[in-house]
């Protein structure tokens, strides 16, 4: 019967270590600051107040806060804000949006819905993104948004508008309806 060395054993040992083995570099640090969020609220509402007066409210089932870009993101967001004389100007609803306060951007996904009272405007979509320095709305160029102005109903794709000149357009495809009343002609 034949033994196995000692010699051979540690030798054969040391090979397989070093080629199954890995290199952790401990030198190196990795920063899960932007990936962790800082906080996290559930069931959550939100209200700002400006001059004794309400201007916003959030109520989301899931808040969080980044602390290396500031960043929040609100599942199942419903907001609504407040025009000067108290009244509901806007209110809205999606399934996830994400708020760049540093970058004045907000995007919403998974289903928006926004009425503007002030401007009798609804606009649904699958995503948007408004940029409040600059005001610009922007929606996906393949997305189908659905825009209601007063009596006019569009339907289209590529629709960007602007609340610095009030102008909107659809970059693609477009079908609607505008409703006019029936009056009668006076004798």
């Amino acid at each position: 019967m034949k033994t196995i060395s000692p010699i051979f054993f540690a030798a054969e040992f040391f090979l397989l270590t070093a080629f199954c083995s890995c290199s952790l570099k401990y030198d190196q640090t990795t920063d899960t600051k932007g990936s962790v969020p800082e906080i996290i609220f559930t069931n959550v509402k939100f209200s700002r107040y400006e001059r004794n007066s309400q201007k916003l409210s959030l109520a989301s089932s899931k808040l969080e806060e980044y602390k290396s870009d500031g960043a929040y993101f609100a599942v199942d967001a419903q907001f609504q804000t407040w025009d000067s004389n108290g009244n509901v100007d806007t209110k809205g609803s999606c399934g996830l949006i994400g708020i760049l306060p540093q970058k004045n951007t907000y995007s919403l996904l998974n289903g928006v819905e926004i009425e503007k009272n002030s401007q009798n405007i609804k606009i649904s979509a699958q995503t948007m993104q408004w940029n409040s320095q600059t005001e610009q709305l922007i929606f996906a160029k393949e997305d189908e948004v659905h825009f209601t102005h007063g009596d006019l109903e569009l339907s289209g794709k590529g629709f960007s508008a602007s609340g610095v000149s009030g102008r909107f357009e659809f970059d693609g495809p477009v079908e609607g309806t505008i409703t006019t009343g029936d009056q009668e002609e006076a004798e």
